[in-house]
């Protein structure tokens, strides 16, 4: 696809905190700025939206990390500088995040409710690029993959920069992710990739090592939900819709290698597959082993050398259902 946003990025000029050759976004792509704080990654959204002058930017709608509120009504705030269309999304988005008293004084509003009224008025606006930063951090725990789908949804065709330094927020809302340190960005490729196969132990040691599959939600079992990602079929905790997007999180230290033939025990989750690759990664191995989908485990060198893990052989991996994250996707 073509780029809606292509520049480079230097700020300040002097002594840059921030130095990004070349930043790109597609049409409709969503991309994750993930890293550590003081990465830069708030600094190169401002530069994006134009709050930081340094070169001539698309207009962008712009959630701030810290969103503002004035005097006045929800329902004020809501709809401040919206056309009458954006109003009435305004409205359907505030209502699906659960805001429904919407005249209300802002001032009695929590700071998770007065971040969902930054998000919807936000989404609501017509721009073809949205530039989030931070948009779950004032959310309470255990409604953030909620609130994210709504977001992922209402995002829509519209291209997307989302500042993130949560992995369950990145895999939700990201097709692409850029992992910045030291204000760089030191990887970018799909979210899957970045989180399977981290290119050093800097990222690694930032974004950990995990695996997303994506794919349809098949199956509820009471708290747990399959997904189909391909010819893989995962089960694990958490909530989709049967037929809707989902993505399948899980770590790779949860991933267990046995010998091609072996009983897998109590685990609901039994792939059989050939090793692809093993690197090394400080003190431990990743070994990549594709079922179908490419896995990824972290073991010790001890554990490599008892199963002769070598590229091409066959082994049995297993996840349990708990170690397993299921969200819903767009």
């Amino acid at each position: 696809m073509s780029a809606l946003l292509e520049l480079d990025v230097r700020y300040p000029t002097g002594a840059p905190r921030v130095d990004v050759e070349g930043f790109r976004l597609a049409e409709q792509e969503k991309l994750v700025l993930f890293g550590p704080n003081g990465a830069g990654k708030s600094t190169l959204i401002k530069v994006l939206a134009g709050i930081i002058a340094q070169a001539p930017v698309p207009a962008a709608a712009y959630l701030p990390q810290a969103p503002w509120m004035f005097r006045g009504t929800v329902r004020e705030n809501l709809e401040f500088g919206l056309s009458s269309e954006g109003t009435v999304l305004a409205r359907a988005v505030a209502a699906e995040l659960g805001l429904t008293d919407l005249g209300l004084q802002a001032r009695q509003l929590s700071g998770g409710e007065a971040q969902r009224v930054a998000i919807a008025r936000v989404l609501a606006r017509s721009e073809e690029i949205v530039l989030l930063d931070e948009p779950l951090a004032a959310v309470d725990l255990r409604d953030r993959a909620e609130v994210a789908g709504i977001i992922r949804r209402r995002l829509g065709r519209r291209a997307a920069v989302i500042v993130t330094h949560d992995r369950d927020d990145a895999a939700i809302l990201g097709d692409a992710m850029a992992v910045m340190l030291d204000g760089r960005i030191v990887q970018r490729g799909p979210v899957a990739d970045v989180f399977a196969q981290p290119v050093d132990e800097s990222v690694a040691g930032v974004v950990g090592v995990a695996n997303v599959l994506v794919g349809e939600a098949a199956e509820v079992d009471g708290n747990l939900v399959s997904v189909d990602a391909g010819d893989l079929r995962v089960w694990g905790l958490g909530e989709a819709t049967i037929g809707s997007s989902a993505r399948a999180m899980f770590g790779g230290e949860t991933v267990t290698i046995l010998p091609s033939g072996s009983g897998v025990g109590s685990a609901r989750n039994s792939w059989t597959g050939r090793i692809r690759a093993v690197r090394r990664l400080g003190r431990l191995l990743e070994v990549v082993i594709d079922v179908g989908h490419p896995v990824v485990a972290i073991v010790t060198p001890g554990a490599a050398e008892a199963l002769d893990m070598a590229s091409g052989a066959e082994v049995v991996v297993s996840v349990k259902a708990t170690a397993v994250r299921v969200v819903g996707g767009d």
